[in-house]
């Protein structure tokens, strides 16, 4: 028996859709200009899901389990913003790349910490006491960090992660109140000391909008990334060009069709959404069947919260996905490597907040 009882329900849905997924991403990487490369990350992409999926069932079966989990995440949040903080003393710029050496920090900080970010808020804004106040200190600290890196998608999914979370399990209002205002005030003391991050978090953040609504939409580029998806969407719109094969395909488009989509095309590595990707790469049927697979993935996690709302990680756990697939921002390619390592990495830890709840049930039964 591959699950226990119990829990086939639970991962039932989830399971199908992975596969489905996976199954139709190959698919459609039969008929790809580059066969081999858009198979091949078709193929690959299966480990993520797959781990969020044994997390649920196998990984974090004990709660003490995911405790440690927690802690191992706070205790690498802790360190990589000693380490980032030490970037902007010794070897300061707009975007920081330690200890990598490439433009990624903020996505750890944003991504692979935003379960216990979640959990730290919620603890600052319904209690005062000393762990609420040691959580507000550590949670007020990483959101400083997450703009020094200049990561704009990082920290807006930090910050409304954050409040969102701070709202969802007991908040009191005057700390809630507090919390806004810090956040404001924090964000304001930052981009005043270091002009070019007022600039990266102003000025240039308003222009590249990725959405159609100005004058010089020829010159914004993640619009255009959109566009692009979006136009060879249009082109193969049952089941796509293939994983990755946008890469490939969108140089050779035609940018005057369609009329009505306004803009030019930018033509980086991807469309730099999710669901245009998907609409692009596994056209129709595989845009449905990835949001089916993102939708029961937060239900799954929101169930957690419903089952056991006393606990900050199971009450909090379905914000993690909300918040990593919510659709109107910009996104690593789908089929990548290093965004959906630390994003995957989160979803698992979310979802294998549901699996114990399961099993209790059964338990009494």
């Amino acid at each position: 028996m591959l699950f226990p009882s119990g829990e086939r329900s639970s991962v039932a849905f989830l399971i199908v859709s992975i596969f489905c997924s996976i199954e139709f991403g190959l698919f459609s990487a039969l008929t790809s200009p580059d066969l081999f490369f858009s198979f091949q990350q078709g193929f690959v992409w299966i480990r993520f899901p797959l781990y969020a999926a044994a997390a649920q069932v196998w990984l974090a079966r004990d709660r003490d389990i995911r405790i440690v989990m927690l802690i191992s995440m706070l205790t690498g949040m802790i360190i990589m913003c000693i380490i980032l903080i030490s970037e902007v003393i010794i070897e300061p710029k707009t975007r920081l790349t330690w200890p990598y050496g490439d433009l990624v920090p903020g996505g750890y900080i944003a991504k692979v910490s935003l379960p216990v970010f979640c959990v730290l808020i919620a603890i600052a804004i319904s209690q005062k006491n000393k762990a609420g106040i040691i959580s507000g200190i550590i949670g007020f600290l990483s959101i400083g960090v997450s703009i020094l890196t200049g990561e704009r998608t990082n920290f807006l999914l930090r910050a409304c992660g954050g409040i969102l979370a701070s709202i969802v399990w007991k908040p009191k209002i005057p700390l809630l109140s507090m919390l806004i205002l810090v956040e404001f005030l924090a964000v304001i003391l930052v981009l005043n000391i270091r002009p070019d991050l007022k600039n990266r978090f102003g000025k240039e953040f308003i222009e590249h909008i990725p959405l159609p609504l100005s004058e010089n939409i020829d010159k914004k580029p993640h619009w255009g990334a959109w566009r692009g998806g979006i136009q060879q969407g249009l082109e193969t719109p049952i089941k796509g060009i293939g994983p990755s094969g946008t890469r490939y395909t969108c140089r050779n488009l035609d940018t005057n069709l369609p009329k009505w989509l306004p803009g030019k095309n930018y033509c980086g590595n991807h469309p730099h959404n999710y669901y245009i990707q998907l609409f692009a790469e596994t056209g129709v049927v595989g845009l449905i069947i990835g949001i089916s697979m993102f939708s029961s993935i937060i239900w799954t996690c929101f169930k957690a919260r419903r089952e056991n709302f006393e606990c900050p990680m199971a009450a909090t756990a379905f914000v993690v996905p909300f918040g990593l697939f919510f659709p109107i921002q910009q996104f690593g390619s789908f089929y990548g490597q290093w965004n959906n390592l630390f994003s995957w990495f989160a979803i698992a830890f979310a979802i294998s907040q549901y699996q114990s709840w399961k099993k209790s049930k059964n338990t009494v039964n």
